[in-house]
């Protein structure tokens, strides 16, 4: 199928992009191909796209696919799609939020345990929906996504580094972040301020957790909340809550609470909440 380009699409229906959404669509035939290469769909793979925009991905993701689900909240664009292709074989476009979008029932309509997340995803709703991604990995083997450089940054950083932080933290308790490639602003329409990465977080690789997430959550969200403090001062009211002393903690974790957060790894978080709890329990 031909796909008209970005440009295109929005004189024709004289249409403007969103600044408040934050609309840069992708518009290089190269990296587009790129993009959905790395997707790495397989043939009976059902995968959600976040925003169809006018198409670039969409298409390339259905030729690879059984089925694509594209939820798009611009009811301008999903007229313009609507009237530009009409109801395409193994596509479905869905005019709404992503972040209201239930995973598990599309995996029930479609016979599947879980399905592929895919998109362009602009800076606003990235936290939000890694976040709601995390709530539904039971359903989400991976996602492949185009986040703004900054944020791929995070996602993938390491103990120690000045982009490691709570996002980077809880991202990995739950999934392997890795990032694939770069984008240059050039290659979207509007052209946005920064470059954009290529990042896939994989719910399938992830290791086996032992720790509550909630505590852990906790822990992770007291030792960012206060970064320049060591983490004897910044998990003091965990540690009050949970009647543990820090030499307690220490010795059931193997981690020195002099340390500040940043330096943590994921193990080492995860070794702390399961120490909290179980002095808690004892």
């Amino acid at each position: 199928m031909d796909v008209l380009t970005p440009s295109a699409m929005l004189s024709k229906y004289q249409l403007a992009p969103s600044k408040d959404r934050g609309q840069n669509f992708l518009d290089d035939p190269n990296v587009i191909r790129k993009v959905v290469e790395s997707a790495a769909i397989n043939p009976d793979d059902l995968v959600v796209e976040v925003g169809s925009g006018f198409g670039a991905l969409t298409f390339g993701l259905a030729e690879q696919a059984e089925h694509v689900i594209a939820v798009e909240l611009d009811s301008g664009i999903v007229r313009a799609f609507t009237e530009e292709y009409g109801e395409p074989a193994g596509l479905t476009l869905i005019a709404g939020d992503i972040l209201d979008f239930d995973f598990a029932a599309a995996c029930e309509q479609f016979g599947r345990e879980k399905l592929v997340v895919a998109g362009n995803i602009p800076y606003s709703v990235t936290s939000p929906l890694i976040a709601r991604l995390v709530d539904a990995s039971e359903h989400v083997s991976r996602a492949v996504l185009m986040v703004q450089a900054e944020v791929g940054d995070r996602l993938t950083a390491g103990p120690g580094t000045a982009e490691y932080g709570r996002l980077s933290v809880v991202v990995q308790f739950h999934a392997v972040v890795r990032q694939l490639f770069t984008i240059r602003r050039t290659c979207f329409t509007p052209k946005p301020k920064v470059d954009s990465r290529v990042i896939e977080i994989d719910f399938g690789s992830a290791p086996a957790r032992d720790a509550d997430r909630t505590v852990f959550e906790s822990v992770v969200a007291a030792a960012f909340g206060k970064r320049r403090k060591m983490l004897r001062g910044a998990l003091a009211n965990l540690l009050s809550e949970s009647g543990a002393t820090v030499q307690e903690i220490e010795e059931a974790s193997g981690v020195d609470l002099s340390r500040r957060g940043e330096t943590l790894s994921v193990e080492e978080f995860e070794r702390l909440a399961l120490a909290i709890v179980t002095t808690e329990i004892q």
